[in-house]
């Protein structure tokens, strides 16, 4: 991928879900090798001892779910493959490889009234990243979540969106579930999906914001009609697929 590789030891692993982990990363020398945009992703390998090298030479990209302002990484892992699965089985105490950050889908300077963030599963990883920044930095002076998962239980960083909620005045989100809600909970969850007028009763000043959207295709085009249906002109759209 890269003759340009760095070090990382895990230093915690968080179980977001079921299928999901997040990994805190402390890089081998004193402070981080590069700098990153909220938003990026890089290319890692774990690299245990005693893995076969046609196995240790598998890269797989992942978001950075952490803000640029700590003195760690943290990346959010979906078990969904050979290199995802390794990454699984990891420690506190074991090794990474990764690339250097890349990736144009990055939270501007520019946000005008505030960013809106779209979230579908795991693609709520860099707008984690995103978001942790906008509160540090207060950019903006709303920020605003709209998140989907297919339940409660498979909520990425559930409490901590809550927490934002909590202490941060300018944030608001909507968490929607769009599995089966056996306990429906009515602080943070819409059951009905997203549609125009859902959206517009909740974004204020929708004319002046800035949207990111990091989704699966079917939830994106969706999001994208409502939004031109709405007058969002183009240049204040930003997407990550997968």
């Amino acid at each position: 991928m890269t003759d340009e590789t760095f070090r990382f030891q895990v230093d915690r692993i968080i179980q977001e879900s079921q299928r999901v982990k997040t990994f805190r990363l402390r890089p081998e020398g004193s402070g981080l090798p590069f700098h990153f945009s909220p938003g990026q992703h890089l290319g890692v390998r774990p690299a245990p001892p005693g893995v076969p090298d046609h196995e240790h030479e598998k890269w797989r990209h992942f978001s950075l779910s952490s803000s640029p302002s700590e003195g760690f990484l943290e990346i959010t892992v979906l078990n969904q493959g050979t290199v995802s699965d390794r990454m699984h089985s990891l420690a506190p105490g074991d090794w990474v490889e990764a690339t250097r950050p890349v990736g144009a889908f990055i939270l501007e300077d520019e946000v005008g009234h505030g960013p809106v963030f779209f979230a579908g599963g795991i693609g709520i990883a860099p707008i984690r990243s995103m978001i942790r920044l906008c509160l540090e930095q207060e950019q903006g002076e709303a920020v605003s979540l709209f998140a989907s998962f297919p339940t409660r239980e498979q909520a990425i960083y559930r409490e901590e969106i809550k927490a934002w909620a909590d202490r941060a005045p300018q944030f608001s989100c909507w968490l929607t579930y769009t599995g089966t809600e056996t306990r429906p909970d009515t602080q943070d969850s819409e059951t009905h999906p997203w549609d125009r007028p859902f959206l517009e009763e909740r974004i204020e000043r929708p004319l002046e914001r800035v949207y990111y959207l990091c989704a699966p295709r079917g939830l994106m085009d969706l999001v994208e009609n409502h939004l031109a249906a709405m007058g969002i002109s183009e240049d204040r759209v930003r997407r990550e697929r997968w």
